[in-house]
């Protein structure tokens, strides 16, 4: 009996002792929140408004218009920029940088354009509504759809570049999109056609050519150009369309003597000869265009016929002056 009392207490000993081990209990331990991934912000894109392009010189008004649409599509449909519409109503250039600021621009684009033959003289400035500072400016001579397109592509790059922006990360589509190049646009389309600009021509309106008559039925009377120069070619080339002409192959610097030369062979002949140059041309842009003074001798070396015609192109100056010969002396007489 004692040895089981003995034997229990034992026991109850153990296991007090083991109770007394045990570490106190409490409530679950929380488990630690997972951590939210940190929201990168994403800069705003850029907002920009471009502004109808002012015409110098007596060309179409609605041809700065045109070229204003052309960039904002161009802009637009490669991304990155969103474009604000063209405004409807007539803004005072004055007036560009508190009206593009009240349309949430941060950029505005305006400029001048003066045709020059069949090219475009364009002047633009890119402007920070921020500062009211021109953050970029250039002048181009712009020939076709693919230097106009190539133009606006420099003043989108240049909007990314000066707000920050990687070109990467910005390719937001616009609904306007860049016209597809085809026969009435393609890259090598004049730019004075899309604009409605070609009979616009610096210094005069374009001639055109007189039709070329058959060698039977152009005057008996042959002309003689003397000059090798590109002026002579391009004479060459107007006259023979109505006349029967041929190079005097001889340039001393002279033409009356050269004329009194050339006629002790050939008596019955008219003399032609043509001078050319560059003339700076009033406005902005500074530019220049052809100027072409085309002189018709007789055998004596007496001038008899003179006209002086101004154009971007020399062969549209030489093609001028021929035609008013051709108005004058249809039979060379």
């Amino acid at each position: 009996m004692r040895r089981n009392l003995a034997v229990f207490s034992l026991i109850c000993a153990v296991l007090l002792t083991g109770i007394g081990h045990r570490k106190p209990s409490g409530p679950p331990a929380t488990p630690a929140p997972t951590p939210t991934p940190f929201a990168v912000p994403t800069a705003a894109v850029p907002v920009m408004m471009i502004y109808p392009f002012a015409v110098n010189g007596d060309a179409d008004k609605k041809a700065g218009d045109k070229m204003a649409g052309l960039f904002l599509a161009q802009i637009a449909g490669a991304g990155g920029v969103i474009v604000k519409p063209i405004p409807a109503k007539v803004v005072a250039r004055t007036d560009y940088l508190s009206d593009a600021i009240k349309n949430g621009a941060d950029y505005y684009l305006s400029g001048y354009m003066t045709p020059v033959g069949e090219e475009v003289a364009l002047v633009e400035q890119l402007v920070s509504t921020g500062s009211g500072a021109i953050i970029w400016s250039s002048t181009a001579q712009v020939l076709t759809y693919g230097d106009a397109l190539n133009q606006a592509d420099i003043v989108r790059q240049s909007v990314i570049n000066h707000a920050g922006r990687v070109e990467a990360q910005y390719r937001q589509q616009q609904a306007l999109a860049t016209p597809t190049p085809g026969p009435a646009n393609g890259a090598q389309t004049s730019i004075g056609a899309i604009l409605g600009l070609i009979k616009h021509v610096a210094g005069g309106r374009k001639a055109e050519p007189a039709p070329t008559l058959a060698p039977e039925k152009k005057p008996l009377k042959a002309i003689l150009v003397i000059g090798h120069d590109g002026g002579a070619s391009s004479l060459q080339h107007s006259l023979d369309r109505i006349y029967r002409v041929s190079n005097a192959g001889i340039e001393s610097g002279d033409v009356v003597a050269d004329t009194r030369k050339v006629c002790s062979k050939f008596p019955n002949i008219t003399v032609a000869s043509g001078e050319t140059k560059r003339e700076r041309t009033r406005g902005f842009p500074p530019s220049s265009i052809n100027v072409f003074t085309l002189r018709m001798y007789n055998c004596q070396g007496t001038v008899f016929f003179t006209n002086t015609a101004r154009s971007g192109s020399l062969q549209d100056a030489v093609d001028q002056a021929v035609a008013a010969y051709v108005s004058a002396h249809p039979s060379n007489s």
